[in-house]
């Protein structure tokens, strides 16, 4: 039996148990976003801001801040010597691209609109803490999700921190509190005081840069796992004869294709399986289990593993969807150069037991009952055969016994549902992937609650 969705979230999963834990806003919804980054220092900034920039179709984006007045001499080589400069130039790449990038998706938005919302964020203006108040005071049901790329040394003081003291300071504690609770930060922490001293907490933050891994910060792993995942050849891909923003992207990083700020992002995207307010349900940029170090609040990190090809390990939780963030990436730098849609590969879009949606299919099931699944309905824009497979996510869900898909290929597949002795959650992700080149996935999450 099919069931709604925030039903089965308000009554099972343990983040809402939280106070001041939002519900997840329907899939359907775009996100709201503003990201602070210090262009100008590691180059690793401008790498994500050109993938950053090409799944600027995906969200609302509300604001760019670029914290840093000056850019480090010698590690940084942009001509750009500013961050709003180098903010700046990349935007103009993105507007070069712009008239073919819309060809392939429309939702792009127009490069005047990105560079009226970027603003400097340094500490000799307020800019940035204005445009922050603005978004976040909006007339607008959604939270604003926030993202700090990580403010390095040379950088502005943080611009949410700055408008965090403001407000506290303007409004006193109900309006710091009412503020607060319309953001969503998938962020390193800038906060100071405002993270774990000052109450309320953060109704959400998802930290994807930490807890160290083998004595280096998480996020380091991204380079590592992804890189080079499905073939992808940052030469061949990006740097040479796929437009000007991809010329843009910087190789004096310590690790190859660094991206240490992409994961930020990719947590947010639309993948159809991806679940924001949900961190630890998985998704392109990982698995994230509660802070420890932060008890009775929403507060995540990158500390889980998966169970993945035979052993358990935390890469798993990022190196089991490299080929298709990967992928997914080469065909949107694709983009930036094919004039006419038939001249680059697009994502499939799957359809999970006749709904064509992005929201997840909830069902209930009792021990003993069949549980079908199906994949019919699932297309290609671009006239490709597409592949159908489906995987038990069992980190995700409340069951932990075994559950045995009766096929892990094909349009249809089912289960027996398990004995339980209270409603339990089983996760089972839909993968279509096409036959293009490159070859490109899109997924739908059925989460099914058996109950005794």
């Amino acid at each position: 039996m099919t069931i709604p969705c925030p039903l089965l979230l308000a009554g099972l999963l343990g983040v809402l148990s939280f106070p001041g834990a939002a519900m997840p806003a329907p899939a359907a919804e775009r996100l709201r976003l503003i990201v602070e980054t210090d262009a100008g220092g590691d180059p690793d900034d401008e790498q994500s801001l050109v993938r950053f920039l090409l799944y600027a179709s995906e969200w609302d984006i509300e604001g760019i801040i670029a914290n840093r007045a000056a850019a480090r001499p010698g590690e940084n080589r942009n001509v750009e010597r500013t961050g709003l400069g180098i903010v700046g130039r990349l935007l103009t790449a993105y507007g070069q691209c712009w008239t073919n990038l819309v060809r392939h998706d429309t939702n792009f938005p127009a490069p005047w609109l990105l560079r009226d919302r970027a603003v400097a964020g340094y500490n000799d203006t307020d800019a940035a803490v204005r445009l922050l108040m603005a978004a976040v005071d909006r007339q607008d049901p959604r939270p604003l999700w926030y993202s700090d790329w990580g403010t390095d040394h040379g950088a502005a003081t943080n611009n949410l921190r700055r408008a965090l003291d403001r407000v506290r300071l303007e409004r006193g504690p109900a309006g710091y509190a009412a503020f607060k609770s319309r953001l969503r930060l998938s962020s390193y922490d800038a906060f100071g005081a405002h993270t774990f001293e000052i109450s309320p907490a953060f109704p959400l933050w998802v930290n994807t840069f930490q807890p160290a891994f083998e004595g280096k910060r998480w996020y380091h792993r991204f380079s590592a796992l992804t890189s080079r995942a499905g073939g992808f050849d940052l030469v061949r891909d990006a740097l040479t004869g796929h437009g000007p923003l991809g010329a843009l992207y910087p190789t004096n990083t310590t690790h190859w294709a660094k991206e240490g700020d992409s994961m930020s992002f990719i947590h947010l995207l639309p993948t159809g399986m991806n679940a924001p307010e949900q961190p630890a349900w998985g998704g392109w940029a990982g698995r994230y289990g509660l802070n420890t170090n932060a008890p009775g609040r929403a507060y995540y990190w990158a500390c889980e593993a998966d169970a993945w090809q035979g052993a358990t390990h935390r890469d798993h939780t990022l190196a089991r969807w490299a080929e298709a963030l990967q992928n997914d990436f080469r065909a949107r730098l694709d983009w930036c150069v094919a004039d006419d849609f038939r001249k680059a590969n697009h994502r499939p879009r799957a359809a999970l037991n006749g709904d064509t949606g992005r929201e997840f299919v909830c069902l209930e099931a009792k021990p003993g009952e069949r549980v079908r699944l199906s994949a019919l309905g699932s297309r290609d824009p671009d006239g490709h055969r597409i592949r159908a497979r489906w995987t038990v996510y069992p980190e995700c869900g409340t069951f932990r016994g075994r559950v045995e898909l009766e096929t892990a290929e094909g349009e249809t597949t089912g289960f027996t549902a398990p004995e339980v002795r209270a409603p339990s959650t089983i996760h089972v992700i839909l993968e279509v992937a096409d036959e293009g080149s490159p070859r490109l996935f899109d997924y739908r999450r059925a989460i099914v609650t058996v109950k005794p």
